[in-house]
């Protein structure tokens, strides 16, 4: 019996990082169509290169079955190379563009574990620094409760004053 891969890798984002229903027009028939757009989170790094906001379509979106209605889960074929790509841009933040007209793209070619090997390992870093935020925010938060009942418990109350 052998252990096959599975055909599909499935990414998981947050629906602010995923746009679906994107309408355009048809150049060859004219009619209109849609498509699919996903943006990588800011941090996502594959193999030492910055991959935050680079782009890529997948063919389909469905609403996460684990993680809940704000998530959404991109099937991915596991063996095929995924495009991501993000306009390049002058120092005035506009995009380049070539001798015909047409922007300038950065593209990179990767596979779609790498992607979601990359977006779980950014999840866990944010997520680790927010619990470290947390963490100071409580250890302060008890400090200064510590304190303020030191505080009170050293004042003297309206029925103590002698007149």
């Amino acid at each position: 019996m052998s252990q096959e891969t599975p055909k599909n890798t499935y990414v998981t984002l947050h629906k602010n990082f995923v746009r679906t229903d994107i309408e355009y027009t048809d150049r060859r028939t004219g009619e209109t169509r849609t498509f699919n757009s996903v943006t990588l989170p800011k941090g996502t790094v594959i193999d030492g290169h910055d991959v935050s906001y680079y782009q890529f379509s997948p063919l389909f979106v469905n609403e996460s079955r684990y993680r809940g209605e704000d998530y959404r889960d991109i099937p991915l074929l596991t063996e095929r190379e995924v495009w991501l790509r993000r306009s390049i841009l002058d120092e005035d933040g506009k995009p380049v563009v070539n001798d015909e007209g047409v922007e300038v793209k950065d593209v990179i070619k990767v596979m779609p574990a790498q992607i979601r090997d990359a977006i779980e390992q950014n999840r866990t870093e944010y997520l680790e620094r927010l619990a470290d935020r947390a963490r100071s925010a409580r250890d302060g938060s008890e400090r200064l409760g510590r304190n303020a009942a030191a505080r009170a418990n050293t004042r003297m109350a309206r029925e103590d004053i002698p007149f």
